[in-house]
């Protein structure tokens, strides 16, 4: 029996996880459109997420991107969407995507995570300010720490997890593939 691809394929996780670089190459491997809810939001606004968060909160942010998977949601074409990090968090998200498709949670060590945002400046959510006799570095990994453990009880809601650390590109898209293929394959039976 063959099998067809799922119409929608959700890839949530952590800031850096790898969404957004994973996202593209899966979705012509699966002959899908690729969506990034952040990237959509940002043409829609003229702003970016960082700015949004900071000058009209994070509940604003969130319900932005809630309104933006419905948006999404409407249309029956095959598509790949890369969520914020956040959104699978939210219960109304998680409820609206759950049976709409396969979420594939992309998984990452704090201290990859670390490595691959450190740079960055355009995480709000990602700053922490330092204890006393903290380092700038122990602050940061300290709330990706915290956030990432507030998430997993969330994330651990996905169909299938991908660990993305010490991996390439080619190999993380064709896990990502060979997982959603191995699930779509059981559900149609």
């Amino acid at each position: 029996m063959v099998t067809m691809p799922p119409r929608t394929v959700f890839l949530i996780g952590f800031s850096g996880s790898g969404k957004s670089t994973i996202g593209p190459p899966l979705a012509r491997k699966l002959k899908a459109e690729f969506f990034d809810t952040d990237a959509m939001i940002e043409k829609q606004t003229g702003r970016t997420i960082s700015d949004l968060i900071m000058q009209k909160g994070e509940t604003f942010f969130r319900t932005l991107e809630h309104k933006t998977i419905r948006r999404l949601l409407r249309s029956e074409s095959s598509k790949v969407v890369a969520l914020g990090g956040g959104a699978f968090v939210r219960r109304g998200v998680r409820e609206l995507i759950d049976t709409k498709g396969i979420v594939v949670y992309l998984s990452c060590p704090v201290r990859e995570l670390y490595r691959r945002l450190r740079l960055a400046s355009d995480r709000p959510l990602l700053e922490g300010r330092p204890r006393v006799g903290e380092t700038d570095k122990q602050a940061k990994l300290r709330r990706m720490s915290t956030l990432l453990n507030q998430r997993n009880s969330s994330y651990s809601k996905a169909h299938v997890r991908v660990s993305t650390a010490n991996k390439s590109l080619t190999d993380c898209v064709q896990e990502v593939y060979r997982k959603v293929r191995e699930l779509n394959a059981r559900s149609s039976r």
